[in-house]
């Protein structure tokens, strides 16, 4: 059963990926004005087999961030009608960031005019969602009440959706005592009403959840079964269209749209909590995004900018599929041109003998509990360190060195370092690592790669590339934590060799046009001839997983 198991897991892996990546489907972006970028550009395309002609010249200002008006209006632009002119655009799936191309593409400023009537729609909505509820409130206080109802103060502006949840589940309680009170046709029309009011405040989906937490109990005639057939198909559309909604882009149309279906959907109360979280996202006004991040989505026609999209091909997207193309993208890219190129050198030398050395896992003895700590909360990316931990000393070959203290590895302690992953000092390289060729590793920290191109730089990202990592990882700015692969995602799927780095980055990355940037040759792979674990121990969440939220307000920041 055990081999059977394990066939059914490669199985099941190798269905959601596409074949390796080939040369011929990536393009190179470089800088036109910086002789070094077009220079790195020309070799890596030459020492890949990347034809020349792949090879892309931007006109940016190197080494600044680019205008996010910029981007819209000029670059993207550019890059879609070269691709087209050539015929590359259905055939590329990766692209390279060759020295110097801007690393961040700005936000937009708070008083566009798009912005100004959106935040206008949804105060005048919500102050109709408010002034709905009070009606509803007071219509459900009428039932069967033979006495004119007490007013009710309208609600708070602020009141929070829980809240009102809570008013509204009292005064149907109370209201149903009353209508049980009535006989005939009185209390048949006051049962409707009582069910109207219910789905008004808490949606057609409400009503399901309802129906569904009480079926065990109660034998559901034929007809009413019937009825809520046709209800759930109507309430899956609804959702279908409320989805597909919400991947565009963020317009007053589009809102006045997503909360005609929403009132259906899930009452005035899961419109109230949909302003709500639109209004943090539009005074938080995170529309900012690493180049490399952005342009993974150069395919979309559009798409919201209020923080990020989940990443299509992360491995737990694929059982809901999105049919917009999405690149992948890596950067070639150090403190001076000389080690980007050293870089590319290493990875293609490290290929052939394959990576050998230690394993260095820096946790910090976090309590962790599965049912409270998810959604990318600190105790769950720690407990993901010692899970890389124990698959590597369980099914490799590898020497692990686990550090489970607060404290961080310190200088000297890392001898002959191949991988490493670990956590937390922000802005502050600890040398503890003397790292062999082809080494592979990232720090989880919030601002670990706002610049990739200082020499002497404390910055993780700058500093290891400087030492001799050959591929890292990190965020342009304050990422969240969620926004990082898991530990025990990235690694363990790269030690198979099944795929390269930016496919490896790419199965396991939540998140595009957002904070992170992958540094290092895209197709470097050092355990392809040499694979370090088999796909048989590979965690199972990369074949089964809940998809990433966007927009999650709640998700905690990376630092503490």
């Amino acid at each position: 059963m055990k081999k059977t198991a394990g066939l059914v897991a490669i199985l099941l892996l190798a269905s959601t990926a596409r074949a390796a990546l080939a040369p011929e489907e990536i393009v190179i972006l470089a800088a036109a004005s910086d002789p070094y970028s077009r220079e790195l550009a020309v070799y890596y395309a030459d020492v890949r087999g990347i034809p020349r002609s792949n090879i892309f010249r931007l006109e940016v200002r190197p080494g600044t961030d680019l205008p996010r008006a910029t981007w819209e209006q000029m670059t993207r632009p550019a890059i879609l009608d070269w691709l087209r002119k050539t015929g590359l655009e259905t055939k590329v799936r990766c692209a390279v960031i060759a020295w110097n191309v801007p690393l961040r593409i700005s936000g937009r400023p708070k008083d566009l005019p798009e912005m100004v009537a959106r935040r206008e729609n949804l105060k005048k909505a919500r102050q109709a969602v408010l002034d709905q509820f009070a009606g509803l409130l007071k219509t459900v206080d009428a039932l069967g009440s033979p006495d004119k109802p007490t007013e009710r103060a309208p609600p708070d502006p602020k009141v929070s959706p829980p809240a009102l949840a809570k008013d509204l589940e009292a005064a149907l309680q109370k209201a149903q005592g009353r209508v049980q009170r009535l006989e005939g046709p009185a209390r048949k029309q006051a049962e409707a009403a009582l069910e109207q009011a219910f789905v008004a405040g808490a949606g057609g989906g409400g009503l399901m959840a309802l129906i569904a937490s009480q079926r065990a109990a109660v034998k559901m005639p034929e007809e009413i079964a019937r009825k809520l057939e046709a209800l759930r198909a109507q309430l899956a559309l609804l959702d279908k269209e409320f989805r597909e909604l919400s991947l565009q882009a963020d317009t007053v149309a589009r809102d006045e749209q997503i909360l005609r279906r929403l009132g259906q959907l899930r009452g005035l109360i899961g419109v109230l909590q949909w302003i709500n979280e639109q209004e943090r996202l539009l005074e938080r006004s995170e529309t900012q995004a690493s180049f490399d991040s952005e342009l993974s989505l150069l395919f979309w026609p559009d798409y919201p900018l209020q923080m990020w999209q989940p990443n299509p091909l992360h491995y737990a997207m694929h059982s809901m599929p999105d049919p917009r193309r999405t690149l992948m993208v890596s950067r070639l890219a150090a403190p001076t041109p000389k080690l980007a190129k050293e870089l590319i050198d290493t990875s293609l030398a490290v290929e052939k003998t394959g990576l050998s050395g230690k394993v260095y896992i820096d946790a910090r003895g976090m309590a962790y509990d599965p049912k409270r700590d998810r959604g990318g909360g600190y105790a769950q990316y720690d407990q993901s360190l010692r899970d890389l931990a124990d698959r590597l000393r369980k099914h490799t070959k590898l020497e692990v060195v686990l550090d489970n203290k607060p404290e961080l590895f310190q200088p000297g302690q890392c001898p002959n370092a191949a991988l490493y992953c670990g956590w937390y000092s922000l802005a502050k390289y600890v040398d503890a690592f003397t790292w062999v060729p082809g080494a592979v590793g990232y720090h989880i920290a919030s601002s670990e790669a706002v610049d990739l191109f200082a020499s002497g730089s404390k910055l993780w990202c700058p500093a290891m590339l400087e030492r001799g990592v050959v591929a890292t990882l990190g965020p342009t700015f304050e990422p969240y934590l969620s926004a990082f692969p898991l530990p025990d995602d990235f690694f363990p799927l790269l030690l198979t060799g099944r795929y390269t780095l930016v496919e490896t980055y790419y199965r396991t990355s939540p998140f595009c046009s957002w904070a992170m940037v992958l540094v290092g040759d895209p197709l470097y792979n050092p355990f392809k001839n040499h694979p370090a674990l088999d796909e048989s121990a590979l965690p199972e969440r990369l074949k089964t997983a809940e998809p990433p939220r966007r927009g999650d307000s709640k998700r905690e920041k990376t630092s503490q």
